[in-house]
């Protein structure tokens, strides 16, 4: 972990502050902030979060009990309601720092405005003997999170912060990248991100969140002079994370000193992670150069840069290319199923069907043949999404994923027919067909709605919104109706994800933006306290797969409600045999839906947890989510710092032994069992 700040916070508050405090300054113990969650009034206020319950938590806010203000405080980094900013400002001066971190943290995760001044007042100006560091750091992240334009300039403009102030420095470098995410950006800001990038003095953990600003943050693009300094920057890095970010920036570039290193390093990279990002940092670079750097990457032994070399041809190919791609595919039959079919897709793509009639019908076929020969529904799933690029295959698509025995199958044939809906080009693919196919397209949507699969139907959804087809213009009310009957048989929570995607199809059909507002979900599966609470220092989780043992640390203190459910989830045998449906490299892998599509859930949900734990390193364990409090069973682990994350996804563990395992998962592949013991 990079950062301190977990760490810190995590031992603090199961230990309270005894031990620091000299006996001649015994602190009161109501004045400690220490988390025994087996204390009932402990309980009780996670649980007051977990129910979302406002009123009652600002009453909190004035205990007389440190741990109670804090836990108070803390819970609005979860709940963000802006009715509780001026209750929360008093707490910014409280006599304990832990809960002034907390009330600041707070206030930067309701994202308002109004909170700025009072973060800026509250800043320790005065800690000479550097005592108040923590707080500031959060602080300054808390203001990138809600602040204005002026706020960032000025929090750009300070240089008085030594390479020992490694709190201080993180927290500016946050500050800005916060700034940053918020399309918040200054020329200023984005000097000093690459001053720090370039400085190894300054600490990793700064240029970290300096290198992601770069990278992430939207209208930010290095020019040419500062492009030469982050490959200098890149060349001396020996932190892989610090490299994937820089080479994402560089991407950002498209300047000569940024294809000069980048068309360099890209050779001698060996960490999959940074490969993968050097590969999409070239898009927009010089076709033919490009070509001959990213093709060896599709014999790569790691699976991960393959995909990534494959794919990046379907996004980033060129029609004169289209009889490339194949023939590699054709040529090298060890490659291994995902890579194949992405190259085969590129030449779908890209190849005319107009010049080349012949040699598009021999991809058909052969994409087809892959579907009818293979027993993977991933497999399966992924040719149905290919052959999108030829969209005169809609009704293939349509008959061989509702005849598939398999959900996710089902679920890819609706998704690639959203895809067909959606696209800029229909009505030149099918030209004076195009009314019809538009059509039938509408038939096929309305049927799988009927089906009344959730997957389908979320999947599905948003082809009724598609803008070229303007259905809005066309439906009528027994369309309508269906669609609302539709709505009222999908059970909520279990059914969320469809009945948000289903209502904003009716909103968008009926041009009404009532219609389209998001399904509200009951208060149901309260924190199962006895669970959390059997969870000691010695007990082992793990996540057992074919391909070796992942073991994980839980964060209870941050997210309990979301570890007792993993926990009764593992020891109900739940995740035995669900597979890992979603990788995305150097990102996450994604498993625990019961479908296995990603559109399943069980019949109840739990909360979004905000806790002061980052995504700043490998390995974390995170919920998935539809959005806020909407988790359930499925959940993600990150390959790399994703801190674009942060106070958005519960972070509710970490891999402690397995990252080896984690970076050899794949699409498809099988959770043995969790063992809890």
């Amino acid at each position: 972990m990079r950062s301190n700040f977990a760490l810190y916070f995590v031992l603090l508050l199961l230990t309270g502050l005894a031990a620091c405090v000299p006996p001649e300054k015994k602190v009161p113990a109501n004045q400690l902030v220490n988390l025994d969650l087996a204390d009932k009034d402990v309980q009780h206020l996670y649980n007051l979060r977990d129910q979302g319950r406002t009123d009652s938590l600002v009453s909190y806010l004035s205990h007389k009990a440190a741990t109670m203000r804090y836990l108070a405080a803390m819970a609005f980094a979860s709940v963000r309601d802006s009715n509780a900013i001026e209750p929360l400002v008093p707490l910014l001066k409280d006599t304990v720092e832990e809960v002034r971190i907390a009330a600041a943290f707070a206030l930067g995760q309701i994202g308002s405005l109004r909170a700025e001044q009072p973060l800026l007042d509250a800043f320790r100006r005065d800690d000479s003997l550097s005592q108040h560091q923590r707080f500031n750091a959060i602080v300054l992240e808390a203001v990138g999170k809600c602040g204005s334009l002026e706020r960032l300039k000025q929090i750009a403009s300070v240089i008085t912060y030594y390479p020992s102030d490694t709190l201080l420095l993180e927290g500016q470098c946050r500050a800005i990248y916060r700034f940053g995410l918020r399309k918040i950006t200054d020329p200023s800001a984005t000097a000093r991100m690459v001053g720090y990038v370039f400085n190894e003095d300054i600490p990793a953990s700064a240029r970290l969140m300096a290198a992601n600003y770069l990278a992430r943050a939207p209208g930010v693009v290095p020019d040419s002079a500062q492009a030469v300094q982050l490959a200098a920057a890149f060349v001396r890095s020996g932190d892989p994370d610090i490299r994937m970010a820089l080479a994402r920036a560089l991407g950002k570039s498209k300047t000569g000193p940024a294809f000069a290193i980048l068309s360099k390093v890209i050779k001698t990279e060996q960490d999959w992670r940074v490969k993968c990002d050097l590969i999409n940092a070239l898009e927009g670079f010089e076709p033919d150069t490009v070509r001959a750097l990213v093709s060896p990457f599709f014999q790569d032994v790691n699976p991960h840069v393959a995909h990534t070399a494959a794919n990046f041809f379907v996004k980033n190919g060129r029609r004169e290319d289209g009889d490339y791609y194949w023939r590699i595919a054709r040529d090298n039959p060890e490659l291994d199923w995902a890579t194949k079919i992405a190259l085969y897709r590129a030449s779908y793509k890209w190849m005319s069907g107009r010049t080349e009639p012949e040699k598009k019908e021999y991809l058909n076929y052969r994409l087809r043949d892959f579907f009818v020969k293979s027993n993977n529904p991933y497999e399966r799933a992924a040719v149905l999404s290919a052959l999108t690029e030829f969209a005169w295959q809609f009704r293939w698509i349509y008959d061989k994923g509702m005849q598939d025995t398999s959900l996710v199958v089902k679920t890819a044939a609706a998704e690639a027919l959203v895809q067909i809906c959606t696209r800029d080009d229909f009505y030149y693919i099918f030209g004076e067909k195009g009314r019809s196919v538009r059509r039938e397209l509408f038939v096929y949507l309305m049927e799988i709605v009927k089906s009344g699969d959730s997957g389908m139907i979320a999947a599905t959804a948003d082809g009724f919104c598609a803008p070229t087809l303007n259905y809005k213009s066309s439906v009528d009310t027994s369309d309508l109706n269906t669609l609302n009957r539709a709505l009222q048989k999908l059970q909520i929570p279990r059914d969320y994800e469809a009945a948000l995607a289903l209502k904003k199809a009716i909103g968008c059909l009926s041009n009404d933006q009532q219609a389209a507002a998001p399904p509200k979900i009951p208060y149901n599966h309260p924190i199962d306290w006895k669970q959390v609470n059997k969870l000691n220092q010695t007990m082992r989780v793990e996540i057992q797969t074919p391909k070796g043992k992942i073991s994980l640390q839980l964060y209870p203190v941050w997210a309990p409600g979301s570890v007792a459910n993993f926990l009764n989830l593992a020891e109900s045998g739940f995740y035995n045999g669900k597979r890992f449906h979603r990788v995305v490299p150097n990102f996450v892998v994604q498993g625990g839906c019961p479908r296995g599509d990603g559109y399943g859930a069980l019949d109840y949900s739990i909360r979004t947890e905000i806790g002061l734990a980052w995504y700043d390193d490998e390995g974390y364990l995170g919920m998935a989510s539809a959005g806020p409090d909407t988790e359930g069973t499925q959940f993600f682990i990150t390959h790399s710092p994703t801190p674009h994350l942060d106070g958005r996804y519960t972070i509710f563990g970490k891999v402690t032994q397995g990252m080896d395992v984690v970076h050899k998962l794949q699409v498809g592949d099988k959770i043995t069992k969790v063992v809890v013991q």
